[in-house]
């Protein structure tokens, strides 16, 4: 409700208080990597061809029709003052800080009930049940505050930006307590990325191997010293062992590697056109039926490219590929620091997760992505 209503206020902006719609339109035909997020929209409009169940189509369209509007609305919508932009981001991770100190202080009240659930492979409680999205959007938190501290931003006083620093340091921390692993793995892709990247720019090769030497060493130290780290490893290391054995069926990662395995072969099935977009619900149904009837449940791909590829076939991963690469591409985007940070954040998702196919996700991603290419810097 919150997107939708944002983005009636800025088509209204930029149609009753800045130019005519004519004209603004015609700039909005100018920037592909605006409008190309229609692309994941109309792969679903795609799907019409061959369409058996109409209820999952139409779920697909109404999840997906951010793509569709939100880009016209950022377009429309007037460029932020930098200092606003980056006292939203200082807003966000205030919010992060506080909503993180709650979870991590009904972690510490209940620390005997939470790490049983974690043994069990659940996820710590939190106030949103999506703990996935949650990560995602602690990750951000955490890239957006190293931002703003490297460039010495404070909204009053200067001691701000060591309040800055030290609410990304502990939001750092408390990911790596939270351990959802899909934001972890987005985080460390993130700065992995970023620290070599700056390291390449700055011509620092010697910080370039620090990092990687980093990135190798935290979560040798998060399984040493944090509990709830620790059990979500071996966690994953026992459900390994028992996939292997071939009892894995109940556990959370044979599930997920499971429905990689049933889209795979659903997309090798149906290669150039896939099953249709409204259709993959059902197909998933059928494989896990004749294929996989010991699952405890039937999920989707948990992996957006196959998800694409076998509901859109090599068409729809095509275009899908050219949505999700042109805004990172087009004018060298990818030169802004704070917007690669968020799209690594997303890309990483998509290889473990179908991001992109809840409402929450789809608000995330085209949120951040559309506000960093709204409120890019006209030089990069």
């Amino acid at each position: 409700m919150s997107l939708f209503g944002f983005a009636i206020a800025g088509l209204w902006e930029g149609i009753a208080t800045r130019s005519t719609f004519k004209v603004q339109w015609r700039a909005f035909c100018r920037r592909p990597d605006y409008w190309i997020f229609a692309l994941h929209f109309f792969i679903v409009v795609l799907g019409v061809w061959s369409l058996l169940d109409l209820g999952f189509w139409l779920e697909r369209l109404r999840i997906k029709l951010p793509f569709l509007v939100l880009p016209l609305a950022f377009f429309f919508m007037p460029k932020l003052s930098t200092r606003y932009y980056w006292g939203l981001l200082y807003a966000m991770i205030g919010l992060l800080t506080l909503t993180s100190l709650g979870i991590l202080t009904n972690y510490l009240l209940h620390f005997e009930e939470i790490q049983l659930l974690l043994k069990q492979g659940q996820a710590m409680p939190m106030p949103s049940d999506n703990h996935i999205r949650f990560s995602l959007l602690v990750a951000i938190g955490i890239v957006s505050a190293g931002y703003l501290w490297w460039q010495g931003y404070y909204w009053k006083k200067v001691w701000e930006r060591y309040l800055i620093g030290g609410m990304g340091l502990f939001l750092f921390a408390f990911i790596h307590v939270l351990s959802v692993r899909s934001g972890l793995a987005a985080l460390y892709v993130a700065l992995l990325v970023l620290g070599l990247r700056y390291a390449w720019v700055q011509k620092r090769y010697a910080l370039g191997l620090g990092v990687v030497l980093a990135i190798g060493a935290l979560p040798i130290l998060g399984y040493i010293l944090l509990p709830s780290f620790k059990m979500k490893v071996d966690y994953a290391i026992y459900d390994l062992r028992m996939r292997q054995n071939g009892q894995g069926a109940m556990l959370s990662d044979s599930e997920r590697l499971t429905t990689l395995r049933v889209g795979w072969k659903i997309f090798k099935e149906s290669p150039i056109l896939g099953v249709g977009a409204g259709n993959l619900d059902q197909v998933v149904n059928f494989q896990y039926l004749t294929h996989y009837p010991q699952a405890a449940r039937v999920m989707i791909p948990h992996n957006q490219f196959v998800y694409v590829a076998a509901g859109s076939g090599l068409v729809g991963l095509t275009l899908f590929s050219i949505a999700l690469f042109v805004p990172l591409l087009y004018r060298h985007n990818y030169r802004d620091v704070l917007f690669l940070g968020s799209y690594l954040i997303i890309f990483a998702s998509l290889m473990v997760e179908a991001t992109f196919e809840n409402s929450m996700g789809v608000a995330l991603s085209t949120f951040f992505l559309l506000m960093g290419l709204k409120q890019m810097p006209k030089e990069t």
